[in-house]
């Protein structure tokens, strides 16, 4: 731990490695996008594969690292973006053993001894000191932060902490018992638990006990043990480029109780692609030694990476009058004397940091560059020629190095600057700029990062941490740069014991099943308000969307057995400025890590307790796309992804933040997933006690509205067989139409939900609030009439007018104020298009199906434009023609009828809507205008004819909301006298501008005063249709249909629905299920299979699976003889409540039964009892036992 390293941090790239989610077991992050996943090789064994996202380092038991055969196909060696970068690397040490106790080092004391396969020095074995090389816990311990807690791999950590592993003592007894005291299944911090840091840890001790003849130098054993501990984090950002090795050095005392001027080496032998093409470097202050490439790389390319190797924690050492007062003298920091300074342990987060008082946490000493075959820098062959390698800015055999006589480095072009550099960190210049003492010859390198001395006393372990970190950037001088920023970074991280905010929530699915289907359900409540904010560190983290990922196999595996076993079933993301997200990649381009999700969340809802769910319904085989199948196993997992909202900026060039777009992350670590474990649906394992399947609807009562109701159920338990009512009504406070709807529990007389907005009728959509049980869903219904082109469709005739257009002025139009214009065409005339020129009386309530019939005559209100008023006024003017006298025709022009205002008409208006069950004639009315100098005006004669413009003529129908009066005699439409208080007032109307009655008339109403003062008055629909010529005309017959696409819900509107008491599967139900009791396959033909496509199951271990089973049953099975062979009952059932049993093809004896007929009595003690015969033919297969 370097506590007191000067550092430069880049704020944005540290928060990328503060936003990995380090918190332990809550999640195992996902391998999509910028995730990744944790791929489990063997848990236990001699070896072990640390293969986490970009890294795949295979190491074994005994300390040695990449150089380890474990299996997999592309063989050993540590592998980054798929090439190797390390064929090998390892550890030395060496010191002095004071052998005659008499403080005088002598060269005849100095040991050395390690790890390195490269130059085949391998000086350890498996095991504790002593202990036999037999003994089976000698392995590699492997727990994953996804591991179930207090699971096997928490128990077999038992057997570490027996042999040295560190573990968590949350009770504080000093014993390592991994215990759910309080059993609600999750780990508690007064509750053991294994030595986990990161998202996957390997542990396993290691000993020098190899005999001293079969060791590279002719050492004797010391008595060491290496208590070596992997870890790494599970990221695809830059900590994702790391692993972390922490050599735990143990003095067991059996040889000496205090080594002196120990040093420590962490050694490799680095392969960056090409072998022969490396560099190496180091840089004092990191504290670490890399690697690099000289240029183009045969299998990197022209931007191969840079291997760096951080000592992130040095050994400590007590150093007198430095770290500490030595107040009487004798070298030893005892109590009472002062510290000068503290080194530190850092342990994980669960175990935390130990300081170590009056002691200094020692750095990088030297850094050493070796080759294999050199002749003053070749592989160490003795001991002494490895501690001068350790001691640094030497030969093997102890000669100074010259900077500017050294063939391998620039040196020789450095000049006087060559002599302030110190020898013993080789090449420390800057490969970026070019400056300082560089390494210029490439070769099949080793190199050697040392630190020391320190003492290795007896019962005071001494913490080494290793860090392996990948850089790659767009030059093999810029990945160095890169990877010392990774270094640096993750300095800071690990002395800070790895902080990161807490990640979301994790989501807590549940799955309900029914016929042909299963419901996959979570809230979102505690993840649409997760926030992790750092001001400080500028993190603002939110969670963007879900995911549901389907699995072929129970294993996360992208693929098995060249077999796709992953597949997204459905993405969710939260409606934010967020649209798609792109990262870094490791070349600088940019990728795609989450495409803007098909299904947008609306985060005031979902952001609500009582509201805020998803539900993904699976209704077939993800993979197959065949039925779902009873018995069958399938596998998902349920995801959430996260956003630092604080380190992205829009794709769109000059976009600023905020605006909606794609975002993209420019330096890392802003984009993470997060899973849950692996969710495993048995289908048809609720049988017994089924989900509803499809949405119950609801029945309208009343009303004619477009719209449905419907319910989810969502817990059948709550369900109470009460009937329930939807009814509406209007929303004053909004010009538009709008209403409320309410639910109201009729069997109570109880409202339950009051002044609901949510018009919504997916059932995949079950945000809402939850109500005895279910959620009620309403379907939008906003008035609509029929386009204009629907209009026109209608017509039952020959078209005799221009195409219903608004251009052409022909169509038929609602001139109400509550269906918005700039939506609907078929709104506001297009002969009056002023914002006074719509109706206030109408509302879509009113609006019919409507039939206009021409030919069967009636009469007509007729108004007249252009009479009443003065010169300037009488434009706007469309008054009543009964009050027309021949003096206000005079200079205008003549008036046909003169006087009449209720006149024949050829046509007739009639409601025929079936929604509302109604039928009966309307009143209506037309307009004609004033003739006009050069004949462009209309032609008042009181006959309707519209010509062939209505921009002169004006000719359009005027249908009212009113019944049909045969008698003329509605005065709202013709306006008169008006009697206020004996005093008698005449007012006309004027069909457009409308027009006032006096206030307190005698028998008027409150209503019929507001309509008289609505332009239009209650006109429901302003029919206009010119000629197309003056030869087109009408046919007797012929028919406008006005119809609506759509019904808006009215407080006519009511809609019932009963539920089904506790999901209403009965007792019948339950017997008729019972009587499709199954066995399957049928026949089994020497497979079954679901293991035949389980890598995890033996094909030749087939079974069969009896279905449909109750809760009470026993099965016996015989052969056709009548011999009883096997006995089963609910005991052998995965649970008791499972509808399913395998018998596993065996007798009572466990041996494998004989192909053959078998019949199967199937007993229920409350359903009755079925007899079944199947077929068995059995695979080939070796037996264990006769």
């Amino acid at each position: 731990m370097k506590m007191d390293k000067s550092k430069i941090i880049s704020r944005a790239l540290l928060l990328a490695l503060l936003s990995i989610g380090l918190l332990l077991g809550a999640y195992s992050q996902s391998g999509k996008g910028n995730g990744g996943k944790l791929n489990k090789t063997a848990a236990t064994g001699e070896f072990f594969d640390f293969n986490i996202n970009n890294l795949r380092i295979p190491l074994d038991n005994k300390g040695v690292i990449a150089d380890v055969l474990t299996g997999d196909p592309r063989g050993a060696g540590g592998f980054y973006d798929d090439h190797v970068f390390l064929f090998s690397s390892g550890f030395y040490v060496s010191g002095y053993h004071d052998v005659n106790n008499d403080g005088n080092l002598s060269e005849s004391e100095l040991w050395g001894n390690g790890v390195l396969s490269a130059s085949r020095i391998e000086d350890y074995q498996p095991g504790p000191y002593g202990s036999s090389q037999g003994d089976p816990r000698n392995q590699v311990y492997v727990v994953y932060a996804t591991d179930q807690a207090f699971g096997p791999s928490w128990q077999e950590w038992k057997d570490a902490v027996d042999i040295g592993a560190d573990f968590y003592d949350g009770d504080g007894d000093g014993v390592y018992d991994p215990t759910d005291k309080n059993g609600n299944g999750t780990w508690d911090p007064t509750e053991d638990r294994p030595d986990l840091i990161g998202d996957v840890t390997a542990w396993t001790v290691y000993n020098d006990g190899v005999p001293t003849a079969l060791r590279r130098f002719t050492v004797a054993p010391k008595g060491l043990e290496v208590r070596q501990t992997v870890f790494g984090f599970n990221s695809k950002t830059a900590v994702g480029n790391m692993m972390f090795v922490r050599y735990r050095l143990v003095n067991t005392g059996e040889v000496a109780d205090e080594f002196y001027n120990v040093y420590f080496s962490a050694a490799a032998d680095p392969d960056l692609g090409e072998y022969q093409s490396d560099l190496v470097g180091s840089d004092t202050v990191l504290s670490a030694g890399y690697v690099y490439n000289d240029g183009n790389d045969a299998e990197y390319g022209p931007n191969a990476p840079c291997f760096l190797m951080d000592f992130f924690q040095g050994p400590y050492e007590y150093i007198p009058g430095v770290t500490f007062q030595d107040a009487n003298g004798n070298g030893v920091f005892d109590d009472g004397e002062v510290a000068l300074d503290t080194a530190y342990k850092v342990k994980g987060k669960v175990i935390g940091i130990t300081e170590i008082p009056g002691a200094r946490t020692l750095g990088l000493a030297s850094m050493t560059q070796y080759m294999q075959s050199h002749p003053s820098h070749g592989d160490p062959n003795t001991h002494f020629e490895l501690r001068n390698y350790m001691i640094g800015g030497r030969g093997k055999d102890g000669d100074s190095l010259y900077i500017t006589n050294w063939s391998f480095g620039n040196g020789s072009t450095l000049g006087a600057d060559s002599s302030r550099i110190n020898t013993k960190y080789m090449y420390s210049g800057e490969p970026a700029t070019g400056r300082g003492w560089l390494n210029i010859v490439p070769i099949d390198q080793r190199q050697m990062s040392n630190t020391g001395p320190f003492t290795l006393r007896k019962g005071e372990p001494q913490d080494i941490v290793v860090a392996y970190i990948v850089g790659r950037g767009n030059s093999p001088t810029n990945s160095v740069t890169i990877a010392k920023n990774y270094s640096e970074i993750a300095q800071e991280v690990f002395d800070n014991n790895f902080p990161s905010p807490p990640p979301p929530p994790p989501v807590v699915p549940t799955v309900a099943q029914g016929e042909g289907f299963f419901d996959i359900m979570f809230e979102t409540d505690e993840q649409a308000n997760y926030n992790a904010v750092d001001t400080v560190l500028g993190i603002n983290r939110i969670v963007q969307g879900f995911y549901i990922t389907a699995y072929r196999f129970n294993s996360s595996n992208p693929t098995i057995g060249g077999q796709v076993n992953e597949e997204e079933l459905q993405s969710y993301r939260f409606d934010n400025f967020i649209q798609s997200f792109y990262t870094i990649s490791s070349n600088g381009g940019r990728d795609l890590s989450r495409e803007a999700a098909p299904i947008s969340l609306d985060p005031q809802v979902y952001s609500d307790p009582s509201k805020g769910r998803v539900k993904l319904r699976i209704s077939a085989d993800p993979f197959s796309g065949d039925p779902l199948v009873k018995g069958s196993e399938y596998y998902f997992k349920v995801g959430v992804y996260t956003v630092n909202t604080a380190n992205i900026v829009p794709m769109t060039d000059g976009a600023a933040y905020g605006t909606v777009d794609d975002y993209y992350d420019p330096v890392g670590g802003a984009y993470e997933e997060f899973e849950t474990g692996m969710i495993t649906v048995t289908y048809g394992s609720e049988l017994f006690s089924p989900a509803i399947g499809e949405s119950p609807s609801g029945t309208q009562k009343a009303g004619a509205a477009s719209g449905e109701v419907k319910y989810i159920p969502l817990s059948k338990e709550d369900l109470n067989g009460n009937t329930y009512a939807v009814e509406f009504f209007r929303d004053s406070s909004t010009t538009l139409w709008s209403t409320f709807w309410k639910l109201t529990n009729v069997t109570t007389n109880t409202v339950m939900l009051d002044s609901m907005k949510n018009y919504n009728f997916d059932d995949e959509d079950i945000a809402g609030k939850v109500t005895d049980g279910f959620i009620a869903k309403v379907s939008p219904a906003a008035p609509i009439i029929n386009s204009l082109t629907e209009q026109q469709s209608k017509y039952e005739g020959t078209a005799w007018f221009p195409d219903f257009i608004r251009a052409s002025n022909s169509g038929v139009y609602y001139v109400g104020l509550d269906i918005d214009k700039d939506v609907y065409p078929e709104v506001q005339s297009t002969l009056f298009t002023g914002a006074n020129e719509r109706s206030t009386a109408i509302t879509a309530d009113r609006l019919r199906r409507v039939e206009l019939r021409f030919g069967e005559n009636s009469k007509a209100y007729r108004y007249l434009n252009g009479y009443i008023g003065n010169a300037i006024t009488r434009n706007n003017s469309y008054a009543w023609a009964g009050q027309l006298t021949a003096a206000d025709t005079a200079g205008i022009g003549k008036v046909g009828k003169l006087g009449e205002g209720f006149v024949d008409v050829p046509f007739s208006a009639w409601v025929v809507d079936e929604r509302y069950g109604e039928e009966y004639q309307l009143a209506t009315g037309f307009i004609e205008a004033a003739p006009k100098a050069g004949g462009t005006g209309g032609n008042p004669d009181g006959n309707w004819d519209p010509g062939v413009s209505l921009v002169g003529s004006k000719e359009i129908i005027l249908i009212f909301d009113a019944p049909y009066d045969a008698n003329g005699a509605q005065k709202l439409y013709t306006g008169g006298d008006y009697t206020v208080n004996g005093t008698t007032t005449t007012v006309y109307a004027d069909v457009k501008r409308g027009y006032t009655i006096p206030a307190g008339a005698d028998g008027v109403t409150a209503k019929e005063i507001a309509t008289a003062k609505s332009p239009f008055l209650n006109t429901m629909y302003v029919v206009q249709l010119p000629r197309l010529d003056a030869n087109s005309f009408f046919a007797n017959g012929d028919v406008l249909n006005i119809e609506l696409t759509e019904y808006p819900y009215t407080e006519l509107d009511r809609f019932e629905f009963s539920t089904p008491a506790g999901g209403g599967f009965t007792e019948e139900d339950a017997q008729a299920l019972f009587e499709k009791v199954n066995v399957f396959p049928n026949p089994l033909f020497a497979f079954n299979p679901q293991t035949s496509v389980n890598p995890s199951a033996p094909a030749d271990d087939p079974f069969v699976t009896f279905s449909n089973l109750p809760e009470e049953i026993t099965v016996k099975i015989f052969t056709v003889s009548g011999t009883l062979i096997r006995t089963l009952g609910t005991a052998d059932k995965a649970s008791p409540t499972s509808p399913f049993l395998r018998w596993d093809l065996q007798n009572e004896d466990g041996l494998r039964v004989a192909s053959g007929m078998y019949l199967a009595i199937v007993d229920s003690p409350k359903y009755g009892q079925k007899i079944l015969k199947f077929a068995v033919i059995m695979p080939q297969k070796q037996l264990r036992r006769y």
